[in-house]
């Protein structure tokens, strides 16, 4: 070795590289900035379209189904086009899904949003699928993890504005405190579609050169010579080959199960099923109905699928060849690890709304003083003129949650008989889930479904005078409907004021409990914080995150990779059992400290996966980026527990993934039979430093 200091961003030849490096990681900016918009988006689609936090989730699965799809595409195309090719392809998909939102709010449909998220994102698996690896590529390999933590720093960035942006035009409202989200949720995107329009040009005519970089464990082109004298030990290590594909089978076979689920339920087919799903096997205490006969049938399907693959894969595996990349069992894990990675980040991104406005412990009262003050001081003030209070980022916590209905079979009762004027309206105003599920509450019902659809419909009617002018509905207040009930003072001086906007979705809830006293009692003065400021915590949470990839690409220059994903994944394993735990503030924190460990572990696992697979890098980066679908998956089932239990114990959902990670982190050297991405290990146990990349510029296609 030479005494001369090895630089980064330098090639074997002496070429520097930097100015490219820096070109290709502008656009993980764009596509960090899409994906925090992404995720302050779910609480506004709740709100808006009256969804449970499993149905919003949704969201999330059209994002990354459109991930899914393109990756093999968007692979293929990268090795027929070269790396500027597939990034301009990206480009312009992405600008299509940008404008598409224009018409989307036209329509003022789920599926409509949905359809640009979906695009967007298929967009982003080009620029994913190319500029993940490209960043390895550009330098000696040791400092390929390095590379791509920086140029993911870029992401953060763009995953810090994306949720200002969002909080901006998903949570905006008038003078009148009325929800402009459903006006203006188009105007971010239909800017990221002109920024992209312009990236495409620029990209087009500037220097983006194709490497050929070196195939260390010879998964070359059989016909190629081979060179007995290579570093990497070829000798196929069947059993975890086989275990790990399986693996990755199974999880391939939960998302076509899951993209056919959709497809299935929006065709209304459970009424149709629901004889087959009984006669399978279940536990006792699962009552078969339309609404969860697809899951069961499917869930069946898929084990059936699932070990009929593992009977498939012995003779497949058996004659495979190093020449394979699943083979390999550091990249075959990755794809793993990835999925679960990718599930467990979607989860937390997705939710940290819910969170902070539901599970944060009450706020001090010098947070904001108008928020509980506002309704005496406002009697010496115009009652009719908007106070600057009601667009805080802290107001009175007004949601009605499960917990907070009592004595249910009364309620039950006024509800169903409509004793009274407010109860005639309250069920008039029912979803059709929660008049079956009173009408069942005697017999198989559980108590659970009334409550959760019971309180989410509630929790609508008290919010209701706050949603979008475009689906107005019913209000609860009418003088002669509550002429009959003895409402409290406190109702009645805020009543007197005509409050707007959040202090009029307290005045509902203040309704409501004086309606039904003993059902629906509610403590006034409880302070949260509001949607919008949700939204700048989680761009605090980015701020976490993007601070962790800058110590994490420093850290990785000094430590193995592999050790740095294993130590992030235990400390995050850590930080989820104390937020189950619901330990209060320090909880909270758990939550930040959550997105700093989580900074490093995508690019990281990336390069862990296509560490010496030369040219099939790109090929073997399409299947990484395909198990980003995880972030399809894993938030749905997340939404299930939380409307099943609270957002706090949810959080078991990305526990159970951050210890499969941690055992990857671990456990690579011994997939991958090197000691760290530095060198490959030799025959006698040895660590050996892979050779020098003799890569070369090329504008021609290989």
């Amino acid at each position: 070795m030479n005494g001369k200091k090895e630089s980064m961003f330098v090639m074997s030849d002496g070429r520097n590289v930097m100015f490219t490096f820096a070109l290709v990681s502008s656009l993980f900016l764009l596509w960090g900035f899409c994906n925090g918009m992404i995720d302050v988006m779910d609480k506004h689609f709740q709100e808006e379209l009256e969804l449970t936090l499993a149905q919003s989730a949704w969201v999330q699965f059209a994002h990354y189904l459109g991930y899914f799809l393109m990756a093999m595409p968007a692979g293929w195309l990268a090795v027929k086009l070269g790396y500027k090719g597939g990034i301009i392809a990206g480009l312009l998909m992405v600008a299509m899904g940008g404008f598409w939102f224009i018409e989307a709010t036209s329509i003022a449909e789920f599926w409509a949003f949905l359809l640009g998220v979906c695009v967007i994102a298929a967009g982003l698996t080009f620029l994913e699928t190319v500029a993940n690896p490209y960043t390895t590529v550009l330098g000696p390999p040791r400092y390929a993890a390095t590379r791509i933590n920086l140029a993911q720093s870029c992401n953060g960035i763009g995953w810090i504005l994306g949720p200002i942006a969002g909080g901006r035009f998903f949570y905006g409202t008038d003078a009148s405190g009325v929800s402009t989200g459903a006006e203006t949720l188009w105007i971010p995107y239909a800017g990221v579609g002109v920024v992209v329009l312009v990236l495409a040009i620029v990209l087009f005519f500037a220097p983006v050169p194709d490497i050929r970089t070196e195939d260390d464990y010879d998964t070359g082109k059989r016909g190629a010579t081979e060179d007995v004298s290579a570093t990497a030990d070829r000798k196929v290590a069947r059993m975890p080959a086989y275990l790990l594909l399986w693996f990755n089978t199974i999880v391939l076979v939960g998302v076509c199960g899951m993209i056919l689920w959709l497809i299935l339920d929006t065709l209304e087919l459970g009424d149709h099923v629901v004889g087959i799903a009984s006669r399978i096997p279940h536990p006792a205490g699962l009552s078969i109905t339309a609404d969860n006969s697809l899951l069961v049938v499917l869930t069946a399907v898929g084990i059936v699928v699932s070990l009929t693959l593992a009977l498939i894969l012995i003779p497949v595996v058996v004659r495979m060849s190093h020449h394979s990349i699943w083979s390999h069992p550091h990249f075959s894990g990755a794809t793993l690890a990835q999925f679960f990675y990718v599930a467990a980040q979607a989860g937390i991104f997705s939710f940290i709304i819910n969170y902070m406005v539901w599970e944060v412990p009450p706020l001090p009262a010098w947070l904001h003083q108008n928020t509980v003050a506002s309704a005496t001081e406002s009697k010496h003030e115009d009652a009719t003129a908007p106070r600057k209070g009601q667009d805080s980022l802290i107001e009175v916590r007004t949601r009605v949650d499960k917990a907070d209905i009592q004595d249910l079979p009364s309620l039950v009762d006024r509800l169903q008989q409509k004793s009274d004027p407010v109860s005639a309206f309250v069920s008039s105003q029912l979803s059709e889930d929660t008049i079956q599920a009173l009408a069942q509450h005697d017999t198989a019902a559980s108590d659970y479904a009334v409550r959760f659809n019971l309180a989410r419909d509630l929790d609508d009617i008290v919010a209701r005078d706050t949603r979008s002018a475009k689906k107005k509905k019913p209000t609860l207040y009418d003088p002669e409907r509550f002429a009959g009930v003895p409402l409290q003072a406190e109702t009645k001086e805020l009543l007197a004021q005509d409050p707007k906007g959040v202090d009029r979705c307290r005045l509902n809830r203040m309704l409501l409990a004086d309606t039904y006293p003993g059902n629906l009692p509610f403590q006034d003065g409880i302070l949260c914080f509001s949607n919008q400021a949700a939204s700048f915590l989680a761009t605090l949470g980015f701020i976490c995150f993007l601070t962790g990839r800058f110590i994490g690409a420093v850290l990785l220059r000094k430590v193995s990779a592999h050790r740095v994903v294993g130590l992030y994944a235990m400390l995050n394993v850590l930080f989820c059992l104390l937020i189950v735990l619901k330990l209060g503030w320090l909880s909270v924190v758990c939550v930040f400290l959550s997105y700093f460990f989580m900074s490093i572990m995508f690019p990281t696992i990336f390069a862990l996966g296509i560490f010496g697979l030369g040219e099939r890098a790109k090929g073997a980066s399409a299947f990484i980026v395909m198990a980003i679908m995880g972030g399809a998956m894993l938030p749905k089932v997340m939404g299930a527990v939380a409307d099943r239990y609270d957002m706090s114990r949810s959080f078991i959902v990305p526990l159970a993934c951050f210890v499969l990670i941690m055992l990857y982190g671990y456990g690579w050297p011994l997939l991958s039979k090197a000691n760290s991405l530095h060198g490959l290990k030799s025959p006698e146990g040895t660590s050996t430093a892979p050779r020098e990349e003799d890569s070369q510029l090329s504008g021609q296609q290989a």
